[in-house]
Formats: structure tokens, sequence, C-alpha cells
């Protein structure tokens, strides 16, 4: 009788992996497998084509969204979550602006400009 290969299916990509499965491997968490040299090459690549791309993330965000896809986070709903992240951001920095409160500190985009796509 022959056996055929077990079929091993990944969790769909807006599920994260079932906890009590266990991760397979050290870099399944964000942050995980910080010592490794291949995952920090890789880091720096993808750092290098943000910048390329300027989509102003810091190398600290795009390793925190890279960990939350290798969870199995939806890549599609984080990009969505900064793009309203940094809506409201924007949208905060002119209410302050136009009840005068200096929030440059805090929010150092130029008031008066479009909003972030």
């Amino acid at each position: 009788s022959s056996h055929s290969p077990a079929v091993v299916r990944a969790p769909p990509r807006n599920m994260p992996p079932d906890p009590q499965k266990g991760s397979s491997g050290s870099n399944a968490q964000p942050g995980a497998g910080l010592e490794d040299p291949d995952r920090n090459v890789a880091l720096d690549i993808l750092f290098e084509i943000s910048t390329l791309l300027n989509t102003g993330l810091e190398k600290e965000t795009l390793d925190a969204l890279v960990g939350l896809c290798e969870l199995g986070v939806n890549p599609e709903a984080l990009a969505e979550a900064v793009r309203d992240l940094r809506l409201e951001a924007w949208r905060l920095n002119e209410h302050d602006h136009e009840a005068g409160l200096s929030s440059a500190a805090a929010y150092p985009s130029n008031p008066g400009t479009r909003p972030p796509t």
C-alpha cells in the first residue's frame, strides 16, 4: 500500500496561527530572531525598498509589521490600519492647529498640507 504525503496547510492570511499548536520557528514572533543575520539582512533590504517607495515607515515599525505578517495577520489589513492611523494623526494635527494649540512636537507634519494617503 502506498502512502500519500501529508498535506500541511498554512492558516488563512487573516487568521493568526493556533496558539495551542505553538510556533515552528524562532522567527514566528515580532522581534524574535533579532540575532539572526539572515533576518537582519532581509529587514535591511525591506527597509531600503520602503525608503525608496517613500513609505515613511521607521525600521522598527517595519520590523513590527513584518512580524505581524509572519504571525498570519492580513497584510492588506495592516496597510489599511497604518493609513487610518496616519490620517487620524493628520486630522488631530489640523484640529490642534485650528484651535491654536502648538502640537508641532507631537505631530511634526506641516499644517495645511494634504492628508496622508
